[in-house]
């Protein structure tokens, strides 16, 4: 059994994507928007996070890499009325020579497709900024939100070893992990 933990997010602001004053809150409060970007370390959960919410959205969703949204053939038809989580960014900006291209050939992509509701995930050292924010926001004909993924609270990590992990004493495995620098 895997645990799926409810993650939440801080929006971003300003040029060098600094934590503004807004509380902490979940992908599903911002299921409204047009468009947002999620930001994390590697490895920090934006995938899940962004599976979790394609899920919850059933039909009215689409998960696609980055990769593979540039390579699919798709109709204005197909996505009417979705929203597509574009996962991986910044995988497809590794050893381009300009990171500004691949965001490019996503944006153009989805004017072609009649600029439908999106989620794009990007490393948070691979976003460009402002510049990244407002090359989406003109796709998008509204301001994009930018969203940094938080880290696993200590509740997390626990229902997470609590679901079937084979640990037998969650509490003290992360209290030896913590003081072992190891959280």
């Amino acid at each position: 059994m895997s645990a799926i933990v409810r993650r939440t997010c801080t929006e971003l602001s300003g040029e060098t994507v600094q934590a503004s004053d807004v509380r902490p809150t979940t992908l599903a409060d911002h299921r409204s928007l047009q468009a947002y970007v999620l930001l994390g370390d590697p490895g920090s959960g934006k995938t899940t996070a962004f599976e979790a919410e394609s899920n919850a959205l059933g039909d009215e969703a689409l998960l696609v890499t980055a990769r593979d949204f540039l390579l699919q053939s798709m109709a204005p038809e197909e996505v009417r009325g979705k929203t597509l989580f574009i996962d991986g960014l910044d995988e497809i900006r590794v050893g381009t020579p300009d990171g500004r291209i691949p965001l490019d050939k996503i944006r153009k992509t989805l004017i072609q497709l009649d600029r439908p509701r999106f989620r794009i995930s990007c490393r948070a050292a691979d976003w460009l900024g402002e510049n990244d924010r407002s090359a989406l926001d003109f796709v998008a004909d509204s301001n994009v939100s930018i969203f940094r993924l938080d880290p696993l609270s200590e509740a997390n990590i626990l229902e997470i070893l609590r679901d079937g992990r084979g640990v037998g004493d969650p509490e003290t495995f992360f209290r030896q992990a913590r003081d072992a620098g190891l959280e």
